[in-house]
């Protein structure tokens, strides 16, 4: 009976191997994979999608005696439908076409015009993609000829151009990193509008394609992360510039360090540096139509004296607090006045904040929001503190 129980067990375990140890059956080598890092999508006037994509060539990334070759090759290919076109790269890419390392997606203006919901489909849905790659708009070039762009510093260019966003947004606050997971909320959601970073071609298309353009101490074409694109729902309406870009983010709380530059009142200029600040909004009802307040609240530095100012005095400082507050309001104003009245375009999502603060009202007006939206007042309260001059108090050049 000890026998027949111990086999009973042996048996039991070698079954439970073999449904959990199931070796590599779905297992891809490394040199049958074409390994893409950027999408670009587009439609031709006929219509047809145009499909762009951006592979790495492992063999010059991996050494450290590289040839004349460039660091990533670009297909390009059309089909009636996303996937079709995908399935039309089989005859120009000789490898199988690997999405998994996805980290970027550039939208002709087209297709962002029309509308991406459709363009979005495909890459939500397929398993393949990962969902955290950036989502950009082409502003002046083909998306063909901005995968084809090799840049410096950065041997595969979508790195290069994520790095950006990222530095950009950090450091300056005048763009926004958006993934595919946020552009599809924000479509969905009746009380937001998406926005996406611009990226723009400077300089020559046929030079930037050749490896000879990183060949020089300021390669002649470059890649830029320009403004940012404003969607009403789905579709492409308009751009904020670098000062709008800023007041944005300031005004939904995604500003982590920043430059205010103003002129001092008889000459000159000052710079304060922001290095810590928030945003808030919260919703509220009067005379039966909504309002928004938003709050800023920034902490920074003297940066950069270039007029006459003494920094020892307290009235001194707290008029450049007062200067600096004036300049964040002036931002998002700014902001408002092209996103709200010109676009009509609720990149703010102040209607998740109404329907966050005022449920109830929420309800009432969420069908015919955009006509309301536009007609929302807002109040801005802004508050900086100045929590250090440096080393002197009076510019370096004043005369004793």
């Amino acid at each position: 009976m000890k026998t027949y129980h111990y086999s009973f067990r042996k048996l039991l375990l070698i079954f439970i191997c073999l449904l959990l140890l199931t070796g590599c059956w779905n297992s891809r080598e490394l040199d049958e994979l074409g390994i893409v890092v950027t999408l670009g999508i587009d439609k031709t006037e006929e219509g047809e999608y145009i499909l762009a994509v951006q592979v790495i060539n492992p063999s010059e990334i991996a050494t450290d005696a590289p040839t004349s070759r460039p660091p990533v090759s670009t297909y390009t290919t059309t089909g009636r439908t996303l996937m079709e076109a995908f399935r039309r790269l089989t005859a120009k890419n000789p490898r199988t076409t690997y999405l998994s390392q996805l980290r970027l997606v550039v939208l002709g203006k087209t297709v962002a015009e029309e509308g991406v919901m459709p363009v979005l489909d495909l890459l939500y849905r397929d398993h393949e993609f990962r969902t955290s790659f950036y989502m950009t708009i082409a502003k002046n070039a083909p998306v063909e000829s901005m995968l084809s762009i090799i840049t410096p510093y950065e041997k595969i260019p979508a790195n290069k151009i994520m790095g950006s966003i990222e530095n950009v947004e950090r450091h300056w606050a005048a763009t926004k990193g958006v993934s595919i997971d946020k552009v599809i909320a924000s479509v969905r959601n009746p009380g937001e509008d998406p926005v996406m970073s611009g990226l723009l071609l400077l300089g020559e298309e046929d030079i930037g394609t050749n490896i000879s353009n990183v060949e020089n101490v300021d390669a002649p074409t470059k890649l830029e992360i320009d403004e940012i694109g404003v969607f009403k729902g789905d579709k492409l309406t308009g751009w904020l510039n670098e000062e709008e870009s800023q007041g944005l983010n300031y005004a939904t709380g995604n500003v982590h360090s920043t430059v205010i530059t103003h002129p001092c009142k008889d000459e000159g200029t000052l710079s304060v540096e922001l290095l810590r600040t928030s945003g808030a909004m919260k919703g509220k009802i009067k005379n039966d139509h909504p309002v928004i307040d938003i709050k800023v609240e920034a902490e920074g530095n003297v940066g950069e004296v270039d007029c006459n100012v003494d920094l020892s005095k307290p009235e001194a400082l707290e008029k450049v607090n007062k200067q600096a507050e004036k300049a964040i309001k002036e931002s998002i104003e700014a902001t408002l006045a092209k996103a709200q009245k010109e676009y009509g375009s609720d990149v703010f999502g102040f209607g998740g904040v109404i329907h966050r603060d005022q449920p109830k009202y929420w309800k009432k007006v969420e069908k015919e929001w955009s006509s309301y939206y536009q007609d929302v007042e807002v109040n801005i309260e802004a508050n900086v503190k100045i929590r250090r001059k440096g080393n002197s108090t009076q510019p370096i050049n004043k005369e004793r």
